[in-house]
């Protein structure tokens, strides 16, 4: 996979992405006002910069629409979410659509920019320096209003999760065991290791423990006569019903919210659809790649929905492990055929329900298909 890098800066960006994922801050959204219109985005990289005279830093890719409303209005706000806005930071981090539908707001003194009612602390800052650095423009702002409520808890982002910073370290500990388990880094047959695992995931041995208890529900771990957790074998019927039940759940995307996929949604969708059928045509490719891009498809279609828990569950049902476990390097491209992922994607260009869910049915029995087909040429378990 191609990599842009600059001199001096070698690092791979899925490395420096997950590194960098484990830096936990708070969330904010950044808005503003041009002739009357009003402009916001989810931003992370914000910061206090100076007290005298007091400043605030704020980072914004340069392709954002709300990057180009700031330099237009010279002003911002930064509205710092509290721990039940996470609704909030999943709908101003899409692109495209209105942002602000349902959202209520007051305009500040300075700058009438529209600040979000009930965010946990909020900043108004007049734009003094523009600095860029890559991607991104750094605008330095001196604070013109500040104001903070108490008895809340900050938002927090963390490994890819928003919610309370406790709450997020325990969603990560999760999602680490959960590869751990797919991945097979404890083989099938063989007991799971709580502490070694822990150490190794850099989480807390609770929260292993409380991970384990989540996949013994959903299936994918069993307890044994010991209370120790082995991995479960993938059958023909499990992997069945997590396919069915992802599929239930775009289905009621598409049904539901098809009305909020925007433009920059169906460019992202053709961009990753075309990019899954360059894969699948390359003959150096990893098979990681490519479930890394399905994953990355999915996920951009449930989020049309704008909801956080959403996403979650139907992440939780993702069974990738049986592409790693059962594919060789040699007949993944002949075998994930993604042109019913082509057939989807025009669909949902079309805003054609109908058209769509037939596509995601098919889609579904094609994987469903194909899994059974692997599952029953090793063993009749993965």
């Amino acid at each position: 996979m191609s990599t842009n890098t600059i001199e001096g800066a070698g690092v791979d960006q899925l490395v420096f992405r997950n590194v960098v994922g484990h830096f936990a801050s708070g969330v904010t959204v950044i808005t503003t006002v041009v002739d009357g219109e009003m402009f916001g985005t989810t931003a992370s990289a914000v910061s206090s910069l100076s007290m005298d005279p007091p400043m605030m830093l704020a980072c914004l890719n340069r392709s954002s629409s709300t990057h180009d409303a700031v330099v237009k209005a010279g002003w911002f706000g930064i509205n710092i979410l509290a721990e039940e806005q996470g609704g909030l930071a999943m709908q101003f981090g899409r692109k495209g659509g209105d942002k602000f539908d349902g959202v209520a707001v007051t305009r500040s003194e300075h700058g009438g920019v529209p600040m979000i009612d009930g965010a946990l602390a909020q900043i108004v800052c007049r734009v003094a320096e523009t600095p860029t650095g890559g991607t991104h423009t750094v605008f330095l702002g001196l604070v013109a209003e500040a104001s903070a409520r108490e008895g809340a808890e900050p938002l927090a982002y963390y490994r890819g999760a928003f919610g309370r910073l406790e709450r997020v370290k325990e969603l990560a500990a999760y999602e680490s065991v959960r590869n751990w388990v797919l991945h097979r880094r404890t083989p099938l047959g063989e007991e799971l290791a709580p502490a070694a695992v822990a150490v190794e995931i850099k989480a807390e041995p609770h929260h292993v423990h409380n991970a384990l208890v989540k996949l013994n529900a959903e299936g994918l771990v069993t307890r044994n006569e010991q209370g120790g957790y082995q991995p479960t074998p993938m059958t023909e019927d499990l992997v069945a019903s997590f396919y069915d039940g992802r599929a239930t759940i775009e289905s009621g995307v598409i049904a539901s919210h098809l009305d909020k996929l925007t433009d920059d949604d169906v460019a992202d969708l053709r961009r990753i659809t075309a990019e899954l059928g360059r894969l699948r045509g390359d003959s150096d490719a990893a098979l990681d790649d490519f479930l890394k891009l399905n994953v990355a498809y999915h996920d951009r279609l449930v989020n049309v929905a704008g909801s956080a828990q959403l996403t979650d569950s139907f992440r939780r049902l993702g069974v990738g492990t049986v592409w790693r476990q059962a594919l060789t390097a040699e007949e993944w491209g002949r075998q994930l055929d993604h042109s019913y992922i082509v057939e989807l994607t025009e669909a949902l260009a079309a805003r054609d329900v109908q058209r769509a869910i037939a596509a995601l049915n098919a889609h579904t029995s094609f994987g469903k298909a194909l899994a059974q087909e692997v599952i029953k040429r090793h063993g009749g378990a993965v």
